[in-house]
């Protein structure tokens, strides 16, 4: 099995020729880039697939379920595993996005996650920082909107109470 795994791309965005960065206007590009390799392994159960550097194939291809059955192979199996429709909050068509751009927030491009638990998850693994930006504006909103209710129902309890004095002193002039 370790043979026959499946070619996966290089993750990340360095590649040979890539620019590095620049100082004083001399530029520094890599040459070449030297890696084991990447491959695909699938669970054997979903049909989930997963990128795995060749180096952690064998470990990865060694785990196992509780019943003793391995969880990973590099055939893929016949199962397509579950899609869903739920895109990352940070999708380009999330109708919050001309804000998250302001922000300074990247996109992203996953379109299928099954439930809003699994969304949650995903931004808070893959998008820590910009979780933390969002959630955060989501909590100093609710809170703001809890004072604003608070002051509504002492204003409320206010007028109330006004209501009632004036409703008393009626009475006891007639």
């Amino acid at each position: 099995m370790l043979r026959d795994a499946e070619e996966a791309e290089e993750p990340g965005n360095m590649n040979a020729g890539a620019a590095l960065g620049s100082t004083d206007g001399l530029s520094m590009t890599s040459t070449e880039l030297r890696s084991a390799g990447w491959v695909y392994v699938y669970n054997n159960l979903t049909g989930s697939r997963s990128t795995v550097n060749r180096n952690m194939l064998q470990q990865q291809l060694q785990k196992r379920r509780e019943d003793g059955s391995y969880i990973f192979t590099t055939q893929k199996p016949d199962i397509e595993p579950p899609m869903g429709s739920i895109k990352c909050v940070l999708h380009k068509d999330d109708p919050n996005r001309k804000h998250y751009d302001r922000l300074g927030l990247p996109t992203c491009r996953k379109s299928n996650i099954v439930a809003s638990h699994d969304l949650r998850i995903h931004m808070e693994k893959r998008h820590r920082r910009e979780w933390a930006t969002i959630d955060g504006e989501r909590i100093e909103k609710e809170r703001k909107q809890e004072l604003e209710r608070g002051d509504q129902l002492a204003e409320a309890i206010k007028l109330l109470a006004e209501s009632n004095i004036a409703a008393n002193n009626r009475s006891s002039k007639k």
